[in-house]
């Protein structure tokens, strides 16, 4: 069966809210007490999360709020990520209402029936069967069903909004786009690895995927996001995403209002 051409009714960068991924101050809290029993408390002796504490046990700190401000930095730079997925979560909903065409049946069928079994394996691994699972979470297997559909029908077409950016970029794809795509701890490891599997034949079949994430990665780059609907100014993510993760540098506040 030849394949879908899918097209998108602008190519122009995607404006969205996208909202930072915010820890809990309890978790934040917790983690405060874990830092200063691991690295302050001595042998036998318990954390308190008091001004009095803080102030008469460590050097760099003299109340609770300056600590935590300190464990809110590291807890949200660690928290990158997260935050990054978050975002293309978003970015990528929005390309996908720019979709022409429909998405083919058969490969909604196709989808709908591989996630299905991927969900069946989920819950077996978790020793329970459907009714137990729908049961646990207070829904019926209806719901699920459902849901399950609507979450492959938008994963299909955020996935064939990406393949309509990279067929209108006309991309063609070096090593480093494979790269991309292929784990490894260093660049000698994917080079390596890529080798291999250009070596088993299985390059090709890799590629469709190399230029969905080359097109990904145009898009977040050219993305045009906010952080809050009522913010001013809208920011290119390519220009400021190291400042917009890196939430205590871009938005300060936060680290004293959370």
């Amino acid at each position: 069966m030849a394949k879908t051409k899918f097209t998108l009714t602008s190519y122009d960068p995607v404006y969205v809210v996208a909202e930072e991924v915010r820890i809990p101050e309890d978790v934040i809290e917790q983690q405060a007490i874990n830092w200063l029993n691991y690295n302050i408390a001595k042998d036998g002796e318990e954390a308190k999360l008091t001004d009095a504490w803080v102030a008469t046990h460590c050097e760099d700190f003299n109340s609770v709020e300056e600590l935590l401000i300190f464990i809110r930095y590291n807890m949200y730079r660690d928290n990158r990520e997260i935050q990054e997925l978050a975002d293309q979560n978003v970015v990528c909903a929005e390309l996908a209402t720019r979709l022409v065409e429909d998405l083919p049946e058969d490969l909604v069928e196709e989808s709908t029936f591989a996630a299905n079994m991927r969900l069946e394996e989920m819950i077996n691994r978790q020793g329970m069967d459907i009714e137990m699972f729908c049961a646990a979470r207070g829904i019926s297997e209806e719901q699920l069903r459902s849901d399950t559909r609507q979450r492959a029908i938008q994963s299909l077409r955020e996935d064939a909004a990406l393949d309509a950016w990279a067929q209108h970029a006309g991309y063609t794809l070096e090593a480093e786009d494979f790269y991309a795509i292929i784990p490894g701890d260093n660049i000698d490891d994917k080079a390596y690895k890529r080798r291999q599997i250009e070596m088993d034949g299985r390059l090709e079949q890799m590629e469709e995927y190399a230029l969905k994430t080359k097109a990904l990665k145009e898009v977040m780059e050219n993305a045009m996001i906010k952080r809050k609907a009522t913010d001013t100014e809208w920011l290119r993510y390519g220009d400021t995403s190291r400042d917009v993760l890196n939430a205590n540098k871009q938005f300060p506040d936060n680290f004293i209002t959370l």
